[in-house]
């Protein structure tokens, strides 16, 4: 049943009736400090002149009273102010005490409340010296060892003790219990099962101990140093038409203490990757038993081929932390289709020769420039030589139309040419045409 609180509003003058008393908001301990000083919080428009509390038991007796206050946060002129005892309690017995307050105002109007409060006359706990060994995990070394102190500070006096016999909880992934020792000190070993992440160690609720406040700490990020791997990657063409076949082969390995050894398990995926690191993903496959890997794809365009290798997932589905990825890049140019549908070749009225044609590109992709290079050979069979300059080509509706008028007395055979580009198209050159 909760404790009834009596207010009292004692009589004053009557030049000073019109002023409201002060209000008493809480009366609590200190629980960052010492839990047997008295925190006590007031509203009062006429400042504070004089603080008193008494303590009792659970029968109602006064077991301790005091009238030595000082104001602990804010200034006199701060209508809320906090203010608490000048020295601690000392009581005989730890536990939760009922507490009545009276405050009087520079006026003299007096407020008194009983059970305005309590004072927890208990003992705070706190995790010392707490020490992880080694800072971080590796693929030989999965766990750390967690060592510290349990201390306490008893209330009143403020004397620290060692806390023996006390439930330590570790929380990583999963909970791990130990017990501190005579000394207080406890000490665990905590598998790292991800790493980036904390260990959180918590004193929690004590059932041989009720008046221990709880205490907990946080642990500097445990981190995981993976073991190095490394992958190859050969291709059987760095060039191909659109629509052929690369072959990519390789061997992955890991770093170990007798050197780089080929790994046993695992996967090899092969990616295309843009410019902008964008890739998709091609094919995969495990590695062998010797750690080798041979993957066929067909790329419809010219990519940067990406061979990454992963170590198996653990049981759960994720990926093994403790093995590191690794990837080979090599660029391969895959040269779309180009021709040259059209071409005509005439002389025309002024003895010019006239050039007429259209480049097309059947498959799905379209150079920004389209030149095309006008060649003639006297013979048909070789030595042709590119006369005049480069013809850009533009789109008319059916095909990239490009046209010519260049002069040459000689008789010849004619024909064009697409240089195509290295990177990403193929070349294309027309049928021959004799001209007179």
């Amino acid at each position: 049943m909760a404790a009834l609180v009596a207010l009292t509003v004692f009589a004053v003058p009557a030049a000073a009736q019109a002023a409201a008393g002060p209000q008493i908001q809480y009366a609590t301990s200190e629980f960052e400090g010492n839990t047997g000083v008295l925190l006590v919080g007031i509203r009062s428009a006429a400042g504070v002149s004089k603080v008193h509390a008494d303590v009792k038991n659970n029968t109602g007796e006064v077991i301790a009273s005091t009238a030595s206050f000082w104001r602990y946060r804010g200034e006199p002129e701060d209508e809320n102010q906090v203010w608490a005892t000048q020295e601690p309690f000392i009581l005989p017995q730890l536990g939760y005490y009922p507490v009545d307050v009276e405050v009087t105002d520079t006026n003299g109007v007096t407020t008194r409340v009983t059970n305005a409060g309590s004072l927890a006359y208990v003992v705070v706990t706190y995790l010392d010296s707490v020490t992880v060994k080694p800072a971080t995990a590796t693929y030989d070394r999965r766990s750390v060892t967690v060592t510290g102190v349990l201390k306490s500070r008893q209330p009143g006096s403020m004397e620290i003790r060692r806390v023996a016999g006390a439930p330590i909880s570790l929380l990583n992934n999963d909970w791990y219990e130990t017990t501190t020792g005579a000394d207080g000190k406890f000490t665990a070993a905590v598998p790292i099962v991800d790493g980036n992440r904390r260990i959180f160690i918590n004193y929690g609720h004590d059932p041989a101990r009720p008046y221990h406040l709880s205490s907990s700490h946080d642990t500097p990020v445990i981190a995981i140093k993976p073991r190095a791997t490394r992958v190859t990657a050969t291709v059987s063409a760095k060039k191909v038409k659109a629509g052929e076949s690369v072959t990519v082969s390789g061997t992955a390995t890991w770093s170990t203490s007798d050197g780089w050894t080929p790994v046993s398990a695992g996967q090899v995926n092969l990616l295309s990757c843009n410019d902008q690191d964008y890739c998709t993903y091609l094919d995969g496959v495990p590695v062998t038993a010797d750690g080798s890997y041979t993957l066929t794809v067909t790329p419809y365009a010219s990519t940067t081929l990406r061979a990454a290798y992963s170590a198996p997932n653990r049981p759960d589905g994720h990926s093994d932390p403790y093995v590191a990825h690794s990837q080979r890049d090599v660029a391969i140019a895959v040269l779309q289709p180009s021709s040259i549908s059209d071409f005509t070749a005439s002389r025309a009225a002024d003895g010019r020769v006239h050039l007429h044609g259209h480049v097309q590109f059947p498959g799905s992709m379209t150079p920004g420039t389209i030149p095309v290079e006008f060649q003639f050979s006297e013979t048909g069979t070789g030595d042709w030589v590119t006369v005049g300059d480069d013809d850009q080509s533009y789109w008319d509706g059916t095909g990239y139309e490009f046209e010519g008028r260049l002069t040459e007395n000689r008789s010849g055979w004619w024909r064009a040419r697409y240089p195509g580009d290295p990177a990403n198209f193929q070349a294309a050159t027309s049928k021959k045409i004799f001209v007179q």
